[in-house]
């Protein structure tokens, strides 16, 4: 059960009722309860010690000093609906920053919710910082990326030692723990006498032992080309000594029935059960607008495409009609002409026909004429016909226009 969903209802009327929640889940019902976690391989805790006193408390709901702001060309940090946002501009390497806390507090357990919006690099990432040292020269970090996958680094003087992973993988780890991009993680160290433990939402995947560090500095990495948030962060101790003046209704009394604990605990777990099914319902609509767009835009696409082939198509057809009436007046000419011949025609009317046999007919006769007309010229010449003045012979019989007329019984066939 993780906390990081109770996050986006810290509205401003409900923040300090879901603050107070958080902690005393935190505090006495995780403990006392006994939540069951699974170690994922990674054994048995090392740290069994109850951390119950609040220490130090931070939702980012507004600015502090404990947490810097920064702006330029590199990296952006500010503090804004209550996240602490990391952005590395830079894509050259990833940039890290430490609270201004305490850090002799040797014993602690640490929660803190860690969000990947997006990367533009592989090596994009977002991680937690403990136990740092000054001058950089040692401490831890935890990191998480966009592939569901955890590391765990030291800081030595000579460079990185990988405590997770493989040489070959980059200390890299593959976990179906890890929340995928833009969903927040709850990651959680414990540590006492030397002894770590780590958790990643509430399930153990890394314990180990460091004597190098007697307390330190704890913070935040963000990787290159990545932008990140962090919901918050709490930090609590096992000694009432060192309990830092952090004062929550939950308090930490052991007067409360135990009833009334595990009430409590039911009531959160069955508040972020819903918050679950409406986070799953949430993306699953998104998901489903999102494909609405894009279904949309093709058949937008798909409609631009068919209206200007329609109007293409238009275009033709007005020409094709245009082509079609032209033929129609024409072929009512034709009509005429095949009307005329129809009756006169053996072969059943036929345009064609009809007047190709017609003009055949027509030339033979015209080469007969030419030809009587010759022999009648070679006739008036041997004849030597005289021109001028005296006994005339009879003229030839002639028609009106001077033209030989063909015998009315002679048909051209």
């Amino acid at each position: 059960m993780s906390l990081h969903l109770l996050a986006p209802l810290r509205e401003k009327m409900f923040g300090k009722v879901i603050r107070i929640i958080s902690v005393f889940y935190l505090t006495i019902v995780c403990p006392v309860v006994g939540i069951a976690q699974k170690n994922n391989g990674a054994g048995s805790p090392l740290v069994s010690e109850n951390f119950v006193f609040p220490y130090y408390i931070t939702g980012f709901d507004s600015v502090s000093s404990e947490w810097p702001v920064l702006s330029n060309t590199e990296n952006l940090l500010l503090v804004q609906d209550g996240d602490y946002i990391l952005q590395r501009k830079s894509k050259m390497g990833p940039f890290a920053i430490v609270g201004e806390l305490d850090q002799s507090l040797d014993a602690y357990r640490l929660v803190s919710s860690l969000k990947l919006v997006k990367s533009q690099n592989e090596d994009g990432s977002i991680g937690l910082l403990f136990m740092t040292q000054a001058e950089g020269k040692g401490g831890f970090i935890f990191e998480i990326n966009a592939s569901s996958q955890y590391r765990l680094r030291q800081i030595t003087p000579a460079g990185y030692v990988n405590l997770s992973g493989t040489t070959k993988d980059g200390g890299w780890s593959k976990s179906s723990l890890l929340k995928p991009l833009g969903i927040a993680n709850l990651v959680e160290v414990r540590t006492l006498g030397s002894k770590y433990d780590i958790y990643l939402n509430n399930s153990l995947v890394l314990s180990f032992q460091e004597l190098a560090y007697k307390n330190g500095g704890i913070g935040f990495v963000i990787g290159p080309g990545s932008l990140g948030k962090i919901d918050f962060l709490y930090l609590f101790s096992h000694d009432k000594l060192r309990d830092n003046g952090v004062t929550s209704k939950s308090g930490s009394s052991g007067d409360e029935s135990e009833q009334d604990v595990i009430e409590l605990a039911e009531s959160i777990i069955s508040l972020k059960s819903a918050l679950n099914k409406l986070q799953a319902e949430n993306d699953e609509l998104k998901q489903r607008l999102e494909d609405f767009k894009g279904s949309e835009k093709e058949l937008a696409q798909l409609k631009s495409g068919y209206t200007i082939q329609i109007s293409q198509l238009e275009k033709q057809l007005s020409v094709k009609q245009k082509s079609i009436d032209s033929l129609e007046l024409i072929n009512q000419d034709l009509r005429k002409y095949k009307e005329l011949v129809k009756g006169n025609n053996d072969e059943g009317g036929d345009l064609v026909i009809s007047l190709s046999k017609k003009l055949k007919a027509e030339k033979q006769r015209a080469d007969e004429l030419q030809k009587e007309n010759e022999q009648l010229k070679v006739q008036m010449r041997m004849q030597n016909i005289p021109s001028g003045k005296g006994s005339e012979s009879p003229a030839p019989k002639a028609g009106p226009s001077g033209f030989n007329l063909p015998d009315e019984k002679k048909e051209q066939p």
